[in-house]
């Protein structure tokens, strides 16, 4: 990874691992969780002024964000701060078949289930691993079952 600065918003609970990678790996992460967990920024990230605000005088090259801590407002806000790659971590919602066909974009993880055994939902690790790998090449995944729908935990 050319890139050393990474924001991730998230970054006390579902990406917690990621954050954790990416320092292991030598990577300064911006931290953002509404609770200002584990040293993060504290600060509400659905709100665009808030988090532009907590923002001001930092820098980042890449972003990773889980998409239901934002608005749209602000997550237009770190696209446009976000110099190269903004992966965007969606949850199942963004698969329900009553907005037609699955379509993941480029820079995104598309969260579903483990469809083996009982469903459940993916664990931090396995969605921040998952994660990684998009903010790396910027290939859009799915992680685990979208389908049936019925089977959603």
């Amino acid at each position: 990874m050319a890139c050393r600065r990474v924001l991730v918003v998230g970054s006390s609970g579902i990406l917690r691992p990621a954050v954790e990678a990416l320092r292991a790996d030598g990577v300064e992460v911006v931290a953002v969780s509404r609770a200002g967990a584990d040293g993060s920024i504290a600060v509400d990230a659905r709100h665009r002024d808030a988090l532009e605000a907590a923002l001001e005088g930092r820098s980042w090259c890449q972003a990773l964000v889980y998409r239901p801590a934002m608005s749209e407002e602000s997550l237009a806000f770190v696209r446009a701060a976000t110099s190269e790659r903004c992966v965007v971590v969606l949850t199942s919602d963004a698969a329900d078949p009553a907005l037609g066909d699955v379509v993941v974009p480029d820079d995104a993880l598309l969260l579903g289930w483990c469809a083996s055994g009982a469903s459940r939902w993916h664990r931090p690790a396995e969605i921040s691993e998952a994660a990684l790998a998009v903010l790396t090449d910027g290939a859009p995944r799915i992680l685990g079952a979208v389908r049936p729908w019925s089977s959603r935990p």
